[in-house]
């Protein structure tokens, strides 16, 4: 009974330091987030993308610069100190402190470029997100568009299998010739081999899938499609302008130190004299304020050159954001125009999958009165089978569509 409890006290203290532990493993295999939505998605993505990540060290490095805009000082300050000694004692000491000064405006104006490192890292964000959420709507269409064919084509081998079987039977009655069981048997494998190849291009859709966004949902819905919108409420442009300014405050903060920079010393300085003549008694410390300047003969070159290089940005930048907004028009209108078209040819598509259907039921119909042989109702069987994959991408190329108009409008799902 001793050992017994001694055994059962060891099992209780074991499990009891491995619960947090499986705790903390369970936490860590379970999903953060189920996926549900094409919004819940474009979380997962974001949340698993590199671009986002930065964000953090963006805003970090705008405070940093914004530090550095405050004081009349550029950089820190330098203390320097000289003594001058002799063998009988210290004849003279002196200690300073001397640094860059600012032009004026030149501390507002870096502080102006740090607001705009941060403007730009939020746009810059908000425009990574939405670019995010076009590569993750288009993986969510394709990867629909797969599974649908797939629909399909398992749906037309079940069909093709069950009218082999059917001829087969009629075949061994004597009602039906041999060559009918061979088409029937060729449709057959014509239809597994779809299936094959579709079943395919569904592995391909689903790894890219969860190479974005993790594990695929059952259930893949369509979203909302939004309103028309103004091109410059879009994120993409946004962060394109919010570049472009943050290029022009920068190029405005490094003309400052392309102009000369005018150094300012401030120092205390102690002599006396008499010290190691004999003759001359030792004098009491004398002290002496000291205020001095520095100006360079010629400007900092390499600062010249930055402040080139940076205007040259910003007035790239601004050009390139310029070409956005035309480039974004062009999309919007584009993006309607394969949204009109992809209506039409769902409307098209279901209109020629409703003729077929019509029209196979009177084939199987002559077929049973005998006025029409195997060979045409086969036709018209691969012809409704045709239409009936046509239907299903029509209907994920419309869904796909309006995603697509979203995203030319800058919507997020």
């Amino acid at each position: 009974m001793h050992h017994t409890g001694l055994r059962a006290t060891a099992i209780l203290l074991v499990a009891a330091m491995s619960a947090p532990s499986m705790a903390v493993a369970q936490e860590a295999t379970a999903p953060s987030v189920v996926v549900r939505t094409l919004r819940d998605a474009v979380d997962v993505a974001v949340a698993q993308s590199s671009e986002t990540a930065s964000f953090p060290a963006l805003r970090a490095q705008a405070e940093a610069v914004r530090r550095s805009g405050r004081g009349p000082f550029v950089g820190p300050p330098v203390i320097s100190a000289d003594l001058l000694t002799r063998s009988q004692g210290i004849i003279e000491e002196e200690a300073s402190v001397s640094a860059g000064l600012r032009w004026p405006g030149e501390g507002k104006a870096i502080r102006s470029y740090a607001g705009r490192v941060g403007d730009a890292a939020q746009s810059g964000l908000d425009a990574a997100r939405l670019r995010i959420a076009g590569e993750v709507r288009d993986a969510w269409w394709s990867l629909a568009a797969a599974r649908a064919a797939v629909a399909v084509d398992r749906e037309q081998v079940g069909i093709a299998s069950t009218n082999a079987q059917q001829v087969a039977r009629l075949v061994s009655a004597g009602e039906q010739s041999r060559r009918d069981l061979l088409l029937a048997r060729a449709e057959t494998s014509t239809a597994e081999s779809r299936l094959a190849q579709a079943e395919a291009e569904l592995a391909r859709a689903e790894a890219a899938y969860a190479a974005l966004a993790g594990p695929p949902p059952d259930n893949l819905p369509p979203e909302i499609q939004a309103v028309n919108t103004d091109p410059a409420n879009s994120p993409a442009l946004r962060a394109a302008l919010d570049r472009a300014a943050l290029a022009d405050a920068r190029a405005r903060s490094l003309s400052y130190g392309a102009r000369i920079r005018v150094e300012g010393t401030v120092g205390v300085r102690r002599e006396r004299g008499g010290v190691g003549d004999p003759t001359v008694p030792t004098e009491p410390f004398r002290n002496a304020l000291l205020v001095g300047i520095k100006v360079p003969l010629g400007r900092n070159q390499a600062a010249v050159a930055d402040a080139a290089a940076a205007q040259s940005d910003a007035l790239g930048a601004g050009a390139e954001a310029n070409r956005l907004r035309i480039r974004l028009i062009a999309e919007q209108r584009a993006a309607q125009s394969r949204l009109d078209a992809a209506g039409r040819a769902l409307e098209q598509a279901q209109a020629r999958r409703d003729a077929l259907a019509e029209a196979l039921s009177l084939t199987e119909r002559g077929r049973t009165e005998g006025e029409i042989g195997f060979i045409e109702a086969l036709r018209a069987r691969q012809a409704l089978s045709e239409a009936e994959r046509d239907l299903a991408a029509a209907k994920v190329a419309r869904f796909a569509a309006i995603s697509s108009f979203n995203q030319a409008m800058g919507v997020l799902p």
